[in-house]
């Protein structure tokens, strides 16, 4: 498993961040349902159980994930068509948003950091 990582990540693949129209799709979509969710900021991983049967889930920042569960007076919900949590009040703490984009074990990309603007026109010209 690929460990949370840089706070400075840009990346909008499963398990980081929500791109603005995955977000608009998000508050627009009406097929949420609850689901017990924990966060082990150790074992950089969560646990969603969804009828029962519990599901490994991964967060570029596990410890944000935990911290908005342990503040949330509601009950978290799971999108599986968005594979997104909301967590009811996050938007109040560091998140800034209820809702997090999570990705299955297979699913993991590592972050990637702010790429210089020099840097990206480069690789985007295939020059060294």
């Amino acid at each position: 498993m690929i460990p949370s990582s840089d706070p400075r990540c840009t990346a909008f693949y499963p398990g980081h961040k929500i791109h603005w129209i995955h977000g608009g799709r998000l508050m627009r979509y009406d097929d949420w349902i609850d689901v017990e969710v924990h966060a082990d900021p150790e074992l950089d991983l969560i646990y969603l159980v969804l009828d029962g049967r519990q599901q490994i889930m991964w967060h570029h920042d596990v410890p944000l994930v935990a911290e908005a569960l342990a503040a949330t007076q509601g009950q978290p919900q799971w999108c599986t068509r968005y594979s997104s949590l909301m967590v009811p009040g996050a938007y109040a703490g560091r998140n800034r948003s209820s809702f997090f984009y999570l990705a299955t074990p297979e699913r993991v990309v590592p972050c990637r950091g702010r790429v210089p603007r020099h840097d990206a026109t480069m690789q985007d010209h295939g020059s060294a």
